[in-house]
């Protein structure tokens, strides 16, 4: 039987594998370096419940989890713009001073398809850790699942893209240099469930960490 306690003790130490491998591909691949502290997971009742845990302005990258090939759910990671840009800004190697213009003026078009290139590897990232961690799981790169999308005006992706119902998530503070920035990791309470059926179905994954 799959408990509370084993979801929250899987993503204890996995939310911070995942996150860290992410931020290490990105700094070795496009130079931007930063690391991740990662709280425990929580249970909500719906998006709209933890909306306000990230920027109103952020980017919402969305993918599917697989086992044996087959989806068994979403799984939504939420980046204020002000990281995106930062980001695009590193990989594009542009001034200070037209981060700063991006930042006021918002995400374009553009942004968001090169962050696409970012969410691909970051989903990489992840796929490496259940590798490692010897788990039939991963996180699809396919075009047809990895879905990219901004908020725009008034309108929050967090909630927009995200179903009823409840979530696990994990606030997530990434720091770079001298800036702080707040992110998420959410997944269906569903998906969670099945994440951890998946771990707790023959050992304790922590195990295969201590080893």
């Amino acid at each position: 039987m799959i408990t509370i306690i084993k979801l929250q003790n899987l993503f204890t130490d996995l939310s911070p594998r995942g996150m860290d491998q992410v931020f290490s591909d990105w700094e070795m691949l496009v130079g931007f370096g930063a690391m991740a502290e990662c709280q425990p997971i929580v249970i909500a009742a719906g998006a709209e419940e933890i909306q306000h845990r990230v920027d109103p302005q952020h980017i919402l990258v969305e993918t599917q989890v697989e086992k044996n090939n087959a989806g068994i759910g979403r799984i939504y990671f939420a980046f204020p713009n002000e990281l995106v840009i930062d980001i695009i800004g590193e990989l594009m190697m542009v001034p200070d001073s037209v981060k700063e213009e991006r930042s006021r003026l918002g995400l374009s078009e553009n942004d968001v398809e090169t962050f696409q290139e970012m969410a691909n590897l970051l989903c990489g990232s992840w796929n490496r850790v259940f590798q490692d961690l010897e788990r039939n799981l991963r996180i699809s790169q396919s075009v047809d699942d990895l879905v990219v999308s901004a908020s725009l005006g008034s309108s929050c992706a967090l909630v927009d893209r995200i179903p009823e119902g409840r979530v696990a998530w994990v606030d997530t503070k990434i720091i770079a240099g001298d800036k702080t920035y707040r992110s998420l990791i959410v997944l269906p309470f569903d998906v969670a469930l099945a994440v951890t059926e998946e771990f707790y179905a023959t050992t304790d994954p922590r195990a295969a960490r201590a080893s």
